[in-house]
């Protein structure tokens, strides 16, 4: 069995990190409660091209900032804010005593990703980390789980993580049973994962049952 785990608000709370830097952003600013929730609206997750992002930072809080400058303060300063999602430890740590590999897949950047994986201390946890920007290619296109499989037997292997398309979607469509982080949305659509929980750690301890029962 091999676990392919995505990163950003699957293994880290990469919301709650982005949400406390627009805090202290928009106070630095002057704004107010209502530019907080636009901010946190326009990132999008995180989804939402950086430099578009401020673009609209420049244009709401009138800034004379360039957008170089404002693009590398929405890439870094929120990465010292990232923590693990809570239980995800003691479940990645049982696993790994199972011996189940671990491959985290996420999109981003080298710099950002592995900065993330330093600061919520995730590097002993796993076994191999593939980064869409090292590799050439993102989450859904069925490259980038095929580097993360190697030759390994996709039936064999899960995809889990919070993004439907992205993680859940091109997992499947690679071969592998999935799991979603819903964070306590609602599946749309077709295609449901294999199994699905609030948290990391429910989807994880939901596909190791599911596994020992097939």
């Amino acid at each position: 069995m091999l676990l392919l785990i995505d990163l950003d608000n699957t293994l880290v709370d990469r919301e709650a990190a982005f949400a406390r830097w627009a805090g202290g952003f928009v106070a630095e600013l002057g704004g107010t409660p209502a530019d907080l929730g636009w901010l946190i609206r326009t990132d999008a997750d995180g989804y939402a091209p950086r430099d578009q992002v401020a673009d609209a930072i420049r244009g709401r809080f009138g800034l004379s900032d360039d957008r170089e400058f404002l693009v590398g303060r929405l890439m870094r300063e929120h990465v010292e804010l990232i923590e693990l999602v809570p239980g995800v430890r003691p479940v990645l740590e049982t696993v790994a005593a199972r011996g189940i590999g671990r491959v985290i897949v996420t999109n981003g950047t080298e710099w950002q990703q592995r900065r993330k994986l330093e600061v919520a201390g995730l590097n002993d946890l796993v076994d191999e980390v593939i980064i869409s920007e090292s590799v050439g290619c993102k989450k859904p296109d069925p490259r980038i789980f095929r580097i993360a499989l190697g030759r390994r037997d996709p039936a064999s292997a899960w995809m889990i993580g919070d993004d439907p398309n992205a993680d859940v979607r091109g997992g499947a469509a690679t071969g592998m049973r999935t799991g979603w982080v819903d964070r306590g949305r609602n599946w749309a659509g077709d295609d449901p994962p294999t199994v699905s929980g609030r948290t990391a750690p429910a989807v994880i301890a939901a596909a190791l049952a599911t596994a020992a029962e097939s």
